[in-house]
This record gives C-alpha cells, structure tokens and sequence, in this order.
C-alpha cells in the first residue's frame, strides 16, 4: 500500500501545472497577478513602476545581439520553479518550418551574433541537431541551456557531450543548488546525482577546467573544499 502512495506522487510530481489543471498554469491568470497585484502572498509593484523607478519608461529596444529561441516546452524534468511550466507531459515543440523562419531572420540580420536555445529540454526537439548544424552554417556563436540529466535520461542523448563538442557550442547547465537535499526538492528525485554524472561527462572532454564554480545571478568560487570536491565543474563552459 504504501509503495503505490509513493507511486502515485512520484507520477504526479513528473505532471506540469498545465497537465494538473493548476490555476496559475492559465496565462489569463498570470496576467491578471501582475498586471493587478491579485494576490495575499506578497506585494508586487506593477512592471511599469519599476521602469519608472529606474527611469527606463517607456522601454525601448536599443539593439539586439542575441536571439534566444524556445524549441518547446517538452522536459524530462518538472522542476517546481520552472517558469515555462514544461515537463514530460507538454508536448507543444518548435517545428521545423519555424525553425526555418528563424534561420531566415538570422541570414537577414547579421548583427545577430548569438543564438541561444532553451526550452523545456532545447535537446528533445526532435530537430534540435538540424537546427544547430544549420546555424552552424551561418557561423553564430550558439548557446545551448542543458538541464544536464537530459544527457543520461536516453541513450539517444548519451552523445550530447560530443555533438557540443563537435559544434564549438557553449553549453550554460542549470543547478539549483550544490547540495542533494535542495537540489533533490526542487526538481526531483535523483536528479543531483544525474547532474554531477553528466558535469563529469562533459568534464571528461574539456568543458568546465577552470576551477570556479558560478551561479545565474554572480561568479563566485565556492570555498567550502568538500563540497567543491563534489562538484567539479557547475558551470560548463564553451569548449
């Protein structure tokens, strides 16, 4: 009995908001949270005060040099502060004749010197290798956010390492936190564990040497040598 209890959660847990019919998953819902401040939880000064504070209202765009491009919002992952709400069950993928008009923009736009794929899981599209190689072509500096367990979770991913290699792509992995108890929390069972594995894989073929250990918000190194020793490489850098 208790073994289908934990059955039951472990399947939930691995379901997107949208997939649990969760309120915050409607985008109407969204809106009406940041636009009217609707909720008790905390206070959130509307998006066009803060410009105001910081004197950039209206905002304009004053260039672009990196076009960031969401291949879907499919993951192996269901992270709970995911902000795409992606996970196994969302199947809504880029398809290959948008990727198409992605390119096109790029070929027309050579100020356009970086292209950063994200997702969901970027690698799960199922166009993923062709749109690289493509853009390849067009000699872009490419950006790939890896959620790192997506290298172990099928043996058609084993490669991956290899392919970023090949094509001389950065490769920003996500971490939530460099202890297994948090880690585990926030994005599921075992999935610490899977990262370090996948960290040492492309460790292995030259990404990640420089001993700093970074975070999204600011570099730093981590002091703590046990630790440290357990994470070789948290942030895997172009090759």
């Amino acid at each position: 009995m208790i073994e289908n209890i934990e059955a039951i959660k472990n399947t939930k847990s691995k379901i997107s908001m949208h997939g649990q019919h969760h309120r915050l998953a409607d985008v109407h819902e969204q809106l009406e949270i940041l636009e009217h401040n609707n909720t008790n939880d905390f206070v959130l000064p509307p998006f066009q005060q803060k410009l105001q504070q910081s004197g950039l209202y209206p905002l304009k765009p004053t260039g672009i040099e990196i076009f960031q491009v969401n291949l879907g919002k499919m993951c192996n992952q269901t992270c709970k502060h995911c902000h795409v709400d992606a996970g196994p069950d969302r199947k809504e993928i880029m398809t290959q004749e948008t990727m198409l008009q992605c390119i096109e923009v790029l070929t027309k736009n050579p100020s356009l010197k970086t292209i950063d794929l994200t997702g969901g899981a970027p690698e799960m599209n199922p166009d993923f290798r062709w749109f690289v190689e493509e853009i390849k072509i067009l000699n872009k500096h490419i950006i790939v956010r890896c959620n790192l367990t997506i290298i172990l979770a099928n043996k058609k991913y084993f490669d991956l390492p290899e392919f970023y290699k090949q094509n001389n792509i950065e490769v920003v992995c996500s971490l939530p936190f460099y202890t297994k108890d948090r880690t585990d929390r926030q994005r599921g069972n075992h999935v610490f564990e899977k990262s370090i594995e996948a960290l040492k894989m492309l460790n292995d073929i030259g990404y990640g040497k420089e001993e700093t250990v970074r975070n999204c918000i600011q570099p730093f190194i981590y002091h703590h040598q046990h630790t440290y020793q357990q994470i070789p490489g948290v942030f895997a850098h172009q090759w």
